[in-house]
């Protein structure tokens, strides 16, 4: 089973790209049982995962905060 990471506090929204835009993308590519690991420091970042993670037919499967680091693991269910 495949473990990404994605870390939401490197800069690539001046881009035009939305932290839940870059989840949503990083999420498609998994295949079903992998886990996406995102870190994020922004509270409302790690509230939109969760959400649509539960909307998307995702699981979260482990999620702390340390250090104003928020870390959400979600696993795919499906594809």
């Amino acid at each position: 089973m495949g473990h990404r990471n994605l870390d939401l506090a490197t800069a690539e929204e001046g881009c035009g790209d939305s932290a839940l835009g870059r989840v949503r993308r990083a999420y498609a590519t998994l295949d079903p049982g992998e886990l996406l690991e995102v870190l994020t420091t922004v509270p409302e970042q790690a509230f939109a995962v969760r959400v649509w993670a539960r909307r998307a037919g995702g699981d979260v499967v482990e999620e702390s905060r340390e250090q104003g680091r928020t870390r959400i693991v979600l696993r795919r269910l499906d594809r």
